[in-house]
């Protein structure tokens, strides 16, 4: 059985934002960074806004969590993939909607694909920094997310890719 991201989240509003240049979801999310100050020293919120996959907002209407995305080949796997980055509010890390967001992010940008096949966008990847995800790490492949481990980086990080179903590799 597949759950969906608003059942499993149905107290969220999710929104799929990619590549609409939405200057309303980029000015909360810089915003959202600000509020939390988890963006890198050296990042350009206003760069990385441009990058917003999806956002998500409690019953409130507030920020609570977002994804970036930029397109990129991987050597590894030989295929064009989004990567990934997703914040939730602290809040709400324990909870269920950070889950959903990524389960919206994927089912998201899979019909993005769908839709672009001039794209040739065969899934996603990241790479896992979250402390809280720490444990989880060791389960090498994650079933509702389709996100598998193909290797490490050299500081130690793990890459994970999902591939969208439809996607066919051209080899």
């Amino acid at each position: 059985m597949t759950i969906t991201a608003e059942e499993m989240a149905p107290d969220f509003d999710f929104r799929f934002v990619w590549q609409t240049d939405d200057a309303e979801a980029q000015a909360d999310a810089i915003g959202y960074w600000t509020r939390l100050g988890n963006l890198p020293h050296n990042a350009s919120a206003e760069e990385r806004a441009k990058e917003l996959v999806c956002t998500v907002r409690d019953g409130t209407g507030r920020l609570v969590g977002l994804v970036t995305g930029r397109m990129g080949l991987i050597d590894q796997v030989r295929a064009r993939l989004a990567f990934l980055r997703g914040s939730i509010e602290p809040e709400h890390r324990r909870g269920r909607v950070g889950f959903a967001l990524m389960l919206f992010t994927r089912a998201a940008m899979e019909r993005w694909s769908a839709e672009h096949p001039e794209e040739k966008l065969a899934g996603f990847g990241g790479f896992m920094e979250a402390e809280e995800l720490k444990e989880r790490g060791r389960q090498p492949y994650w079933p509702m997310t389709r996100f598998g481990l193909i290797g490490y980086l050299p500081d130690g990080r793990q890459i994970r890719v999902g591939w969208f179903r439809d996607f066919r590799l051209d080899i």
